[in-house]
Parts: C-alpha cells; structure tokens; sequence
C-alpha cells in the first residue's frame, strides 16, 4: 500500500509540476501529499549524481514512450532547478500549497543556489544501514537474526522514476 500510495502521490506531484491540463479533474485529483520535497527526502542526503541518476531515468522512459527530446529536456531542467540547487529558497512546486522548500540535492557536494538560504536547511545526515544481530542467552531457546539492509535513495528512485513517466505522459497526451 506505501508503495501504490507513493506512484499516486508522484502522478499527481508531476501533473501539477507540468501544469497538465487534466489536473484536479477526475483521473487526475489534486496533490494531497507534503508540500516539501525538501522535509520528505532530507533523510536521504541526495547527492548530485543521485538526483542525476533519477532525472535521467525520467528521460530515458519518457524516450521509450515516445515523449519528444525537447519535452525531455524541458522536465529535466524543471527538475534541476526545483530539486538541484543547494540551499535553495522556498518556490512553489504545488500552486496550492505555496512556496516551500523544495532542494532535495542537499549533499555539500551539491551546486549551490544563488540566492541561498542554507540557514532554512538542516545539516545533511547521510542514511545509515538498518542492521541487526541478536543473539538470546540463558538456557530458554531463543531467536537469532542476520544482518538485513534496508534499501535506500537507489532503490526509492528507480521506483519512482516509472510513476514519473505516467505523469509526464498525462500531461503530454
């Protein structure tokens, strides 16, 4: 369910961001998830490669469907400007929900906003493995774990890149 909630929430994200003429219409209902990109992938400490690497797969299955090179390159640099810059200022992604913080690409290694405003921005926290390993003790049988990960930025973007083409396709079609 997390996962179906998260590809609605990107088509409609998208729908919105690429001002689809069928947004807020039936098929199509307005975004009703955080206003901040920024407050949802802060956890992630997104590099520029990262983002890149999302972007670009926005435009390669966009370019399997058929979508028009300049099309493609229109999105990817909506999504640099909105997502890409370091210390960005608050803009509007969502009409509705009003400026709000939107850099997703918070790593230092990330370009810096002209207008920056880091003191918006919490330090970035690079993403941590969940891992465990315990062992019970004492004489009563007990259970014991092996390490597992949890995947992170990767896997969440390649996910999410599929859903972004739907949305982009709506808005096209």
């Amino acid at each position: 369910m997390l996962f179906s909630l998260l590809l609605t929430h990107l088509y409609q994200f998208f729908g919105a961001l690429l001002g689809c003429s069928k947004y807020g219409m039936a098929g199509l209902p307005r975004y009703g998830g955080f206003a901040s990109m920024y407050e949802v992938h802060k956890f992630m400490d997104l590099d520029e490669n990262e983002l890149g690497y999302f972007i670009q797969q926005v435009a390669l299955a966009g370019a399997s469907f058929g979508v028009a090179p300049d099309d493609l390159k229109t999105v990817g640099t909506a999504l640099n400007q909105l997502f890409g810059l370091r210390c960005s200022p608050a803009a509007t992604a969502i009409p509705e929900q009003g400026p709000q913080l939107q850099a997703i690409c918070i790593a230092d290694s990330c370009p810096l906003s002209p207008n920056a405003v880091c003191a918006s921005y919490q330090t970035a926290v690079a993403p941590k493995n969940a891992t465990g390993n315990t062992t019970a003790t004492g004489s009563t049988p007990g259970a014991t774990t092996s390490p597992s990960t949890v995947p992170t930025a990767g896997a969440v973007m390649q996910g999410a890149s599929v859903a972004v083409i739907f949305g982009i396709l709506a808005c096209l079609i």
